[in-house]
């Protein structure tokens, strides 16, 4: 049966659309970097102490600020969870697609503080952010972080929010 040039026109514009779409969303959840490329991302100097995970937490936030998914990619561990105050729990993928697509380095971070509490290998960081919320009020923003240690540095594996 022969078909019209327009209908192969169509399939073919239908084809291409779909690849498209396909290419999108191939692109939005990209592989994570490689162990090398983490290596070069992650906070450096790494010790098994406080300013290592105050650092790191820092870190965090300024990557989630500014716009850059692959801190997180290389810092949470692929089964990473975190919960809000509402119960609603969220999968290492979800925290990373929350961070904006678009770097702004310009963009001002604010200073968290930070109490840590070590054990071996294992390690939780209580953050406080002060900020402000939109009408302008001071806002603080309290969360825990469970870290651990190995392959010579410090990855997240569970998250709350406060």
């Amino acid at each position: 049966m022969l078909r019209s040039p327009l209908f192969r026109r169509s399939n073919l514009n239908a084809l291409i659309g779909a690849m498209t779409l396909c290419a999108i969303a191939f692109h939005a959840h990209a592989a994570d970097p490689t162990p090398a490329e983490c290596a070069k991302i992650a906070t450096p100097s790494q010790q098994r102490d406080a300013a290592t995970i105050q650092r790191i937490e820092q870190a965090w936030l300024t990557a989630e600020y500014r716009g850059h998914p692959e801190y997180l990619a290389c810092l949470l561990e692929p089964d990473y969870h975190t919960s809000s105050r509402s119960g609603l729990v969220r999968s290492r993928q979800d925290v990373i697609d929350r961070v904006p697509q678009v770097s702004n380095d310009a963009k001002e971070v604010p200073k968290l503080d930070t109490i840590v509490v070590i054990h071996g290998d294992a390690a939780t960081a209580h953050s406080i952010l002060r900020t402000t919320d939109k009408a302008g009020n001071p806002k603080e923003v309290h969360f825990v972080d469970g870290y651990t240690f190995h392959d010579g540095r410090w990855f997240a594996f569970s998250g709350a929010d406060l």
